[in-house]
């Protein structure tokens, strides 16, 4: 076997050896290297990353447009609501007091059916007052105009001034309205007039569907850091299927109040409403034959 050694380069020789200037070189660009079918294909890929990005950016805009002007609409038209309500509420109002009047003056001069009109008149005239508010309160919470005057309070004084509120219309008929408090009190930073509007829908409610002799039992107590009021009858009860839409708008259950009120349907969605607001939370639970029970939540902050 023989062996071939080759004489290494000598140094100065290797010093002295031309070096290529990097301008000279040649630098290919990577498509060239492509086959000319996906060199056209990355081209177009790029064009349409482009147009679709363009499409994005401009439904973005589109978007944004949308929904500035569905909140210039809403809000004109809570404005607009609010306009007719105040319009409508001085000829109602009229009517109820003048029918008041009647009933009063009347005495036991009128007959039976006459008493019994002005009476329906009564009625009829509270029902569309109590509509009117609804109405307005629901159009400014969805709005999304509605404001908070937040104060530091105890819940448990807004839930009595409801309580007390209610007991002559539950004693009329024969319910048994009651408060129960747990441990101590703890101030919650709330607007205690939205907060009495919610307690006196729930109570409200209650006493509409009770039969008499029913008991409503309203409850505060603290968990941790937030304070819960939960107000439970022992009614007739909701149906499974009405729970699901209970704090829908103008959403009615198939249960038939007792007192045969006329009810819109708004009560409940207003009380979420505002509790939503306060950052809080609503929940019901209900059996047949058994009875509800309403529970609002509110996170202590103070």
């Amino acid at each position: 076997m023989s062996m071939r050694i080759t004489s290494p380069i000598p140094h100065d020789a290797r010093d002295s050896a031309p070096l290529t200037p990097l301008t000279e070189l040649k630098l290919t660009e990577p498509e060239a290297h492509l086959p000319p079918a996906l060199s056209v294909r990355n081209k177009q890929t790029c064009e349409h990353s482009c147009q679709i990005r363009s499409l994005e950016n401009d439904f973005r805009e589109r978007l944004k447009q949308k929904s500035l002007e569905i909140d210039r609409l809403t809000r004109d038209n809570a404005r607009l609501l609010a306009i007719a309500v105040h319009d409508l509420r001085l000829p109602v109002a009229t009517i109820q007091i003048y029918s008041e009047l009647l009933a009063e003056g009347i005495g036991g001069t009128a007959s039976p059916e006459l008493i019994e009109w002005i009476s329906s008149i009564q009625t009829a005239s509270e029902f569309v007052l109590r509509l009117l508010d609804e109405t307005t309160d629901l159009a400014i919470m969805e709005s999304g105009t509605a404001q908070l005057h937040a104060t530091p309070a105890i819940l448990a004084s807004i839930v009595a001034k409801s309580v007390t509120m209610s007991r002559p219309r539950a004693a009329r008929k024969q319910i048994h309205l009651n408060l129960v408090q747990y441990g101590e009190p703890r101030a919650v930073l709330v607007d205690r007039i939205k907060m009495t509007k919610v307690f006196n829908n729930l109570i409200e409610n209650a006493i509409k569907y009770c039969q008499p002799g029913a008991r409503i039992e309203a409850r505060v107590w603290r968990v941790e850091d937030r304070v819960v009021v939960s107000v439970e009858d022992n009614g007739p009860g909701i149906e499974p299927t009405d729970l699901k839409t209970l704090f829908t708008p103008f959403q009615r259950t198939r249960a038939r109040a007792l007192s045969e009120e006329h009810s819109a349907g708004l009560g409940l969605a207003i009380a979420k409403h505002l509790v939503d607001l306060h950052g809080g939370q609503i929940s019901v639970r209900s059996e047949i034959g058994v009875g509800t029970t309403f529970c609002v939540s509110l996170p202590t902050r103070v």
